[in-house]
């Protein structure tokens, strides 16, 4: 039974990692509910391992900060695949490089560019690909674990950010139904 209905259904699916990411698990059980799958890494070398996991998937490379890259992407995808039926954004950075830091100490340009690429990412990725979108039953999904009612500590300054993705997401929705 195709509890999903979406059976040959197209579904681009950004994000994926590895084995151990919520991408790739939403993937499988997208293809295993007979969905036609789209994938999106940020990398070459991602792609490659991405490749050993879904060996007969299209993949293609995107930064998600790069609003040129997003749009090559929305051409690529359209050239193959003219109607998505799903958008799934699973896309988050943060740059820990300068330590774990207090949530005070944090870094505006590293708090700017994960807001950037695990927020604004969803926003860029859903008006590039708006009318590609299935009109009756195109859905656009994010991953995120947001902990607004909480200081979670071991999320780092990502909590907020998370947080300003979920509240993103309910304003994209609204925004498109008009």
């Amino acid at each position: 039974m195709d509890f999903l209905q979406l059976s040959g259904k197209t579904v681009l699916v950004t994000g994926i990692a590895n084995r151990k990411s919520v991408a790739w698990h939403t993937a499988s059980l997208l293809k295993a509910a007979g969905a036609q799958l789209v994938l999106s890494v940020r990398s070459e070398a991602r792609a490659q391992s991405v490749r050993k996991l879904f060996p007969d998937e299209p993949i293609h490379v995107c930064d998600f900060s790069q609003q040129s890259q997003i749009d090559s992407l929305r051409d690529a995808v359209a050239a193959q695949f003219p109607v998505l039926h799903g958008l799934v954004h699973s896309v988050a950075f943060a740059d820990y490089s300068a330590g774990w830091l207090p949530f005070h100490q944090t870094p505006r340009s590293a708090f700017l560019q994960a807001v950037d690429i695990s927020c604004f990412s969803l926003i860029a990725l859903s008006n590039a690909f708006r009318e590609q979108l299935d009109p009756q039953t195109g859905s656009v999904v994010t991953i995120s674990i947001s902990t607004t009612r909480m200081a979670a500590e071991n999320y780092g300054y990502m909590a907020p950010v998370k947080a300003a993705l979920d509240s993103s997401l309910c304003f994209l929705a609204k925004s498109f139904s008009q």
